[in-house]
């Protein structure tokens, strides 16, 4: 199983349900973050304020803790894994292609649920994927009650909780 990563709450309690869902049926899970390039014209804040060799040395770093904190998850309970990180314009050629590479048989990944114009603006990489890709995709959410109430999460601790419904 493929479980991207990019280290938001609702990410994290999808890494946490997999790993749930892995565990009760033998499964492997392969962990995945994509780590997009610096770009010298951006809306990221984080590109803005940094210089490229900033960037690219905080970015190294927040996903090595990013797969390092899953990879600990996983080993707590005793699913076998494997991490990957790639650096990618675009996430969504990147899951699909490292699902393919391991011969994942599903991809399990949060989405945000956004709708509207935010869905249009922003995109969404679970969508592209769901478009994209020949192997089933699991899609993790919260129930919409939780996902309208702000600060709610069942993340507690940087450990994922009770999970997504």
């Amino acid at each position: 199983m493929l479980v991207p990563t990019d280290g938001s709450a609702l990410s994290q309690e999808a890494v946490f349900e997999a790993l749930k869902l892995a565990s009760s049926t033998g499964a492997s899970v392969v962990f995945l973050t994509v780590v997009e390039p610096f770009q010298p014209l951006t809306i990221s804040t984080d590109m803005l304020e940094s210089s490229r060799k900033e960037y690219e040395r905080y970015a190294e770093a927040h996903a090595e803790n990013l797969l390092g904190q899953a990879c600990g998850w996983a080993e707590d309970a005793g699913v076998p894994y494997f991490a990957v990180r790639k650096w990618a314009d675009q996430p969504h050629e990147e899951i699909i292609g490292v699902a393919r590479e391991r011969n994942c048989d599903l991809i399990a990944m949060a989405s945000h649920g956004r709708r509207g114009l935010a869905a249009i603006v922003l995109g969404s990489v679970t969508q592209k994927v769901l478009t994209h890709s020949d192997i089933p995709v699991l899609v993790l959410r919260r129930p919409p009650a939780a996902a309208t109430q702000p600060g709610t999460s069942n993340v507690e601790a940087g450990r994922p909780g009770a999970g997504i419904g």
